[in-house]
Order: C-alpha cells, then sequence, then structure tokens
C-alpha cells in the first residue's frame, strides 16, 4: 500500500489535519502524527515494508488536510500547496519554481511532484502527497539525512499552506474559480510563462509548439499559437515543457 493510500485509509478513520505518513527510498516506510501530539509507545513511526514502482522519488509524505472550504474550491488544493512550498523554497535559493500545473522544478528539472486526493469522512479532507528528491531538500530544510524531521517540515508547509489559504477564501466574497485567489502569486513562481513550449500528449507526441500565456483560474495552461489564438490545456490532456 502506498503512502497516499494508507493516508487516506487514516483520514477515513478519523485521523485529523497533520498527521501524516512517509516513506524512504524504496525498502522503508513510517507512519507519524503530527509532532505537536504527544504520543503513546504505542503510535511511534515504525519500519513498514514498503517498495517504491519505477520513476518514483526516493522520499514521500502523505499528510491529511480536515478542509474548511466547500466542495468547489477543493480543486486548488495542490496549486496552493505547490505555491506554499515554492515560495518557502525560493526564499532560500531563486532557483526553485513551479512547473504547471503543480510540480516543483530546481533549475528546469523536476525535484517534486504533488498530489492530492480529496474525500468525505466526518468534514471535508484532502490527502497531499509530496514526492521527492530529498538530496534537493535537504539543505533547503536544514534537517542534515534526518528523513524522519525532513517528513515532519514538508508536512508542516503542507498544513500551514491550505491553512493561510483557508483564511483568504473565508475574505472573500464570491467564487471566482478554484485558484483565483492565489494565481497572482502563482504566476510569480512558473519561469516558463511567455516562454516558448511544446503541448505534450501522455504518449509523447508533441501536439504543438506555442508560447505560454498564462493560466487561468480554473487551473488551466493557455497556450497562445503563432495567430494570437489561445489555447486550454487540461492536466489531464498533456503537459507544457519548454520548446527544444
Amino acid at each position: 500500500m502506498g503512502v497516499a493510500q494508507e493516508a487516506l485509509e487514516l483520514a477515513r478513520g478519523g485521523a485529523q489535519t497533520g498527521e501524516f505518513v512517509f516513506r524512504v527510498s524504496d525498502v522503508q516506510e513510517y507512519a507519524a502524527q503530527d509532532q505537536d501530539e504527544c504520543l503513546d509507545p504505542a503510535s511511534t513511526p515504525v519500519f513498514i515494508p514498503g517498495s517504491t514502482p519505477a520513476g518514483e522519488k526516493p522520499f514521500e509524505v502523505a499528510t491529511v488536510v480536515r478542509l474548511g472550504v466547500s466542495m468547489p474550491y477543493v480543486p486548488a488544493v495542490p496549486y496552493v500547496v505547490a505555491l506554499g512550498l515554492c515560495q518557502f523554497l525560493r526564499a532560500q535559493d531563486e532557483g526553485f519554481g513551479i512547473c504547471w500545473p503543480y510540480d516543483i522544478c530546481y533549475k528546469d528539472q523536476v525535484v517534486a511532484s504533488i498530489k492530492a486526493t480529496a474525500g468525505y469522512q466526518e468534514g471535508m479532507f484532502a490527502v497531499v502527497s509530496v514526492a521527492a528528491d530529498s538530496e534537493a531538500l535537504y539543505s533547503v530544510f536544514d534537517v542534515a539525512d534526518n528523513m524522519e524531521l525532513l517528513a515532519n517540515r514538508v508536512s508542516e508547509l503542507v498544513v500551514q499552506s491550505v491553512s493561510v489559504w483557508e483564511q483568504q477564501v473565508k475574505r472573500a466574497r464570491s467564487f471566482a474559480g478554484p485558484i483565483a485567489l492565489i494565481l497572482s502569486d502563482y504566476f510569480d513562481m512558473v519561469p516558463l510563462l511567455g516562454q516558448q513550449v511544446n503541448k505534450v500528449y501522455p504518449s509523447g507526441n508533441v501536439a504543438l509548439t506555442a508560447r505560454f500565456g498564462g493560466i487561468d483560474v480554473w487551473g488551466h495552461a493557455i497556450l497562445v499559437d503563432q495567430d494570437g489564438k489561445e489555447i486550454l490545456v487540461s492536466e489531464e490532456e498533456a503537459s507544457v515543457v519548454p520548446a527544444v
């Protein structure tokens, strides 16, 4: 069972915001609660055999977040976490950025991938998983090679990012789209905006080359072709990569 699935089971069992599960490399998996809680010996993190499918990052942490927003806002969660994580990383090193829709890149190389799965059990919740190249995060989070501490720091940042956004949502007068409230800050973190990019289908085929003109309030990438026509791209349809 992957860490995201295990965290989903925890959430369905009543786990609260900040509880997380994490995996290291291809042979170790941990379960942990928010470090602010007092743990009894029975709930101390333990080793659980796990496996990492080919192509996955060697470090992954999945965090439970109980949501205080209405359903229409839920699709924004991975964008919100990507923004919060990238803002933190970029404060340490400006080489970090967001690769649309919500991967974290460092100098054009993806170093972390974010996914969110929503559910309902005693209220709305999301399980946010961050799969990353731990080497790229060690120095930024100042945790040496302590994987458990890294997982805790990343999990705390996930919770903090969602909490700040929820406060923005509560102050908003109307719903303008899932990511409308963070769009301006999100733009600042996407290095490919304004650049020539390829729209690439999951098969690997390049559909077109165009200018990356922006992102709409629903999270679609907006590509602008040579005739000025705008083309919307959803994350399910294709990826957007630098044109070679």
